[in-house]
Parts: structure tokens; C-alpha cells; sequence
């Protein structure tokens, strides 16, 4: 009888934290539907894909456009989604520390908060809620918001990035909110680590393929009573 390995949804999979996650369970053979808002303009993924055609699914989904998010829901209706990473994220047009520029209590850019706001945490709203059922139906069941420590109230010990830490704490309430109302499936809301992606910038301590191996590694230990919690990479619990 042939072995059916999990199956893992990413969003934002061209770069970043995303890709890596693509990277690592494709080499751990999973099938991986791989998600990026200009799949022709990802050579990392498209090269990946070359690389293990059997098992990567690369599909367009701008987690903005609600159709496109729809339309994907019902392409893939009967498929069951073991563990979907809702990776998706901006810090606007720059990565640190060129984006405290237009998000501090001196100047704030309200056109950018929007676009952080929409891609952060409306967004992973909408895909969490058109992806709940293919979750429900696999074995693992684990929906992974990717959070932030900056998304901590109680670590906020520097103040500015208001745009952004106001997207990640919001998103932790959808996370805890979530796992209210879904006792068939776990969420947990995850602050991955300070990493080296556009986003983080290159002064940040974590390197995406050290974070991702540990988040993997983290997710094959999540028990059903997590769900609700904000965990870091190792899964020890984050202040709300």
C-alpha cells in the first residue's frame, strides 16, 4: 500500500520564511501547494519546483484578492490540508529599519498601515476561513498563523512599528479567537524569531532555514490542548 505523506499550504512562498518552509518539506518528500502572488516572477520556487515536480503545487494567490482566495478553496475542496502556514506578511515597502521610518509616533503613513493591515491580518482571516474544512479533514489539523514577538503587548519595550505590531496583535487575537470556535482543528499563533529575510533585515539574529527547521520540528510536537496559544519556535509560550 503506498505511503500518503501530510500535505502543507503556504502562503507567501516565493521568499522568506515561506520558501524555506517549501524548501524543507520538499525535501522531507511532503506535498506542498505553494503559494505566491506572481508564481512567473519566483525563480527560487520555480527552480525548487524543477527540482521536485512530483510534490510541489505552485498556485497565484494575491491573499488580498478574495476571489482568487475563493476560487483556490474550491480547486482544492476535496484535497485535506494537514498543516496550512498562513505566512503572508508585509512590513509595507521596506524591510527594517527603513519601514520605522513610516510607522512611528513622529510620522505615520496611513495608505501603508492600511496595505499592513489588509495583508496581515484580513487576509489570513479570509484564507483560515476558506481553508477551515480542508484543514478539519487531514490527520494533523494545525493552522499556523505566523505572528510576531513584536505582536507582543508585553514585550513592547522600544514602542514604534505600529503599523506592524498592531497587524501581529491582532492577528493573535483571530488565532486565540479561533481556536474557540474550531475544536476541530489546532491554531496557534507563532513568533518565528528575528529573522534575515527582506522583511527582518540583515542586522536580525536568526538565520529563515535555522527558525523553519525548529518551527518544523515544533509543529510534529503541537497536541490538540495548544490550540489558542502564541508560541515561539521552540514552542515555549510568548507573552499575549
Amino acid at each position: 500500500m503506498e505511503n500518503i505523506m501530510p500535505t502543507v499550504f503556504v502562503t507567501g512562498a516565493n521568499r522568506g520564511l515561506g520558501f524555506e518552509h517549501v524548501k524543507q518539506y520538499a525535501e522531507k518528500k511532503w506535498e506542498i501547494i505553494a503559494c505566491s502572488r506572481n508564481p512567473e516572477e519566483s525563480t527560487e520556487l520555480l527552480l525548487l519546483k524543477d527540482q521536485y515536480p512530483e510534490t510541489i503545487a505552485i498556485e497565484k494567490l494575491d491573499v488580498t484578492n478574495y476571489e482568487e482566495i475563493t476560487a483556490l478553496s474550491k480547486k482544492y475542496a476535496d484535497k485535506s490540508i494537514d498543516i496550512l502556514i498562513n505566512n503572508a506578511g508585509t512590513l509595507g515597502p521596506k524591510g527594517v529599519p527603513e519601514a520605522m521610518g513610516y510607522q512611528n509616533i513622529g510620522h505615520m503613513d496611513y495608505e501603508i498601515w492600511r496595505d499592513i493591515l489588509e495583508v496581515n491580518l484580513l487576509a489570513p482571516f479570509k484564507v483560515a476561513t476558506a481553508f477551515h474544512d480542508q484543514v478539519a479533514m487531514s490527520d494533523k489539523k494545525l493552522l499556523v498563523m505566523m505572528s510576531s514577538d513584536l505582536g507582543s503587548v508585553e514585550q513592547n519595550n522600544f514602542g514604534g512599528l505600529y503599523s506592524y505590531r498592531a497587524s501581529k496583535a491582532g492577528l493573535n487575537i483571530l488565532s486565540k479567537g479561533m481556536s474557540i470556535d474550531w475544536k476541530d482543528i489546532t491554531v496557534i499563533a507563532l513568533a518565528p524569531g528575528w529573522c534575515k529575510t527582506f522583511l527582518g533585515g540583515d542586522e536580525a539574529d536568526v538565520e529563515p532555514d535555522e527558525s523553519v527547521t525548529e518551527q518544523q520540528m515544533m509543529f510534529e510536537s503541537i497536541e490538540p490542548s495548544d490550540s489558542g496559544k502564541f508560541l515561539d519556535r521552540f514552542g515555549n509560550e510568548v507573552p499575549w
